[in-house]
């Protein structure tokens, strides 16, 4: 067991002890216990999955960010998490499609870029709330 956080600008978002995470960073998919090698890694647009204490999961649409594992204690620092039960479906498939629409008629590539990386955020917000 260890204590578990997810920060945002706004604040604290998630607080827990629990027993396990799954998390995707730069180099790939990840999974810790307790007593972890101490790590400090960036983090994919991806989710990341959570087993409780009491055996009950929760996740979490996480928007790139820095993780880090003291041994102890792990912190996720990110612009953005939301929960799967938080997401709004229609509203996620809805800016995907936008996104995806103008993304054909953008010329500027930095424009493109920034389209593309609204598409990966909604695409995982469409499929996280699937797992509901």
């Amino acid at each position: 067991m260890f204590k578990f956080k997810v920060v945002t600008p706004e604040g604290v978002k998630y607080e827990e002890d629990v027993q396990y995470v799954e998390f995707k960073t730069k180099e790939g998919s990840m999974g810790t216990l307790t007593q972890r090698l101490p790590i400090v890694t960036s983090l994919r647009i991806a989710p990341v999955l959570i087993k409780k204490v009491d055996n009950s999961v929760d996740s979490f649409a996480i928007h790139g960010g820095i993780l880090e594992m003291t041994g102890e204690e792990m912190t996720i620092v990110t612009t953005a998490a939301e929960r799967s039960e938080d997401i709004d479906v229609e509203a996620a498939r809805k800016a995907m499609e936008s996104a995806q629409e103008q993304i054909k008629a953008a010329e500027d590539k930095f424009k493109k870029i920034k389209l593309q990386t609204r598409i990966e955020k909604n695409l995982l917000r469409v499929n996280l709330s699937k797992r509901k």
